[in-house]
């Protein structure tokens, strides 16, 4: 095996790490319209977390989240609106979204909409398309797999529901994709997945993996992913998919992480998972305008940024906030922690996923290397050693 090229093994400055965050132009909002759900899913960080909330945001909130949203220094704008499920607060919820976005706008924006799919509204699915709304869900593998993690609340099977507005939307016109969430169910099936997707004539798609914290109040752990299952897995797609050719559907995160390895260089496209740049350029707010650096905090008190009544998204967001501040100083602490392990892939993962070291903390901080770290190293050293071995032969 040749050693992984060492990358960025200096120990990193705040100064730098701020500047690494305004190199990013785009802001993601992301409105968590509703913890409410019409499935129960084995593995849902959403549901139930809103404590009592309204159901969705009021008129005055959501006019007001819009407009700050067009008010930070950002160039362009990313809407995702996501639940619980998104489509339960209908159609003229929208409506009044597009309105206000018009009245609004300053700059550059689109919208996103991550449904379970399950919720098949078709006059509210026509309306999306025809304001230009991306529309997303999430199949998790075949239709038993699926069935096995997305169970509908009466613990019914939500697969063919789902693939049902998956081609109602491909027949307007439009284009649907989805994510994978992946558990123990997945686990030696990772062939049969590429098949049925391919079948479902999926371009890519993104595996996300399920990683059990005690503190969710939706959580199974008996199919929740250990460190080495997420080696495996990624391994095994990676694998699967150079057997079938290498052919669509094109498994995207260890694609991106194979242009990382060939470039040895970071990819600039992404925010998320890999990008390293998420702290001032994400936020997710709730329906009484809590706001937090990424959904799946949603409800833990010590990472909530502040409430949009009482500071602005700009204020929130600014590098110079009191708890910005705070979270900014312990994700230097975590990617220092990174430079003192001298690990040759930091510009690769880019310190890691703060919620993977927020779980390592047990819900304390976001300063703790993260919880993946050993599986996503297993996992680059593998296809390190591909590329190097298909190199050394050419």
């Amino acid at each position: 095996m040749k050693s992984p090229p060492i990358f960025n093994i200096t120990y990193m400055l705040r100064t730098e790490y701020i500047s690494r965050l305004r190199e990013c132009n785009t802001l993601n909002v992301i409105f968590q319209l509703t913890d409410k759900c019409v499935l129960s899913c084995k593995y849902c960080f959403a549901k139930g977390t809103h404590n009592g909330k309204p159901i969705t945001f009021p008129i005055e909130l959501l006019d007001q989240a819009i407009y700050q949203a067009f008010q930070t220094n950002h160039s362009y704008v990313v809407f995702e609106w996501t639940g619980g499920e998104p489509l339960l607060v209908g159609k003229y919820f929208f409506e009044n979204v597009i309105e206000l976005q018009k009245k609004h706008s300053t700059k550059p924006y689109e919208n996103c909409v991550q449904t379970s799919g399950n919720l098949f509204d078709p006059g509210l699915i026509d309306f999306l398309i025809e304001n230009e709304f991306s529309i997303s869900t999430t199949i998790d593998g075949t239709r038993t797999i699926h069935n096995q993690n997305r169970p509908t609340n009466t613990n019914q099977g939500s697969y063919d529901a789902v693939v049902k507005t998956m081609n109602y939307i491909r027949d307007k016109g439009a284009s649907c994709g989805f994510i994978s969430t992946i558990t123990k169910n997945n686990l030696g099936f990772e062939n049969e997945m590429l098949e049925c997707f391919q079948q479902l004539e999926v371009n890519s798609f993104h595996s996300n993996p399920y990683i059990y914290y005690e503190k969710n109040n939706v959580k199974d752990n008996s199919i929740a992913l250990s460190k080495e299952d997420v080696a495996r897995y990624f391994i095994s797609e990676f694998n699967a998919w150079v057997e079938r050719g290498k052919i669509s559907p094109v498994p995207r995160t260890v694609y991106d992480i194979i242009k990382c390895l060939q470039k040895q260089a970071p990819i600039s496209d992404t925010i998320c998972t890999y990008g390293g740049r998420c702290l001032t350029n994400f936020v997710a707010l709730t329906p009484n305008g809590d706001a937090y650096l990424c959904p799946k905090f949603t409800g833990s008190d010590n990472m909530m940024l502040g409430n949009i009544q009482q500071s602005t998204l700009l204020e929130l967001l600014s590098v110079e906030s009191k708890k910005m501040c705070e979270l900014i100083d312990q994700r230097v602490e975590a990617i220092n922690k990174c430079a003192q392990n001298k690990c040759g892939y930091f510009y690769i993962c880019n310190g890691g996923c703060p919620y993977h070291s927020f779980i390592a903390s047990e819900g304390q901080n976001i300063s703790e290397v993260d919880h993946l770290c050993q599986s996503k190293q297993m996992i680059f050293d593998y296809l390190h050693d591909i590329l190097y071995t298909i190199n050394e032969k050419e």
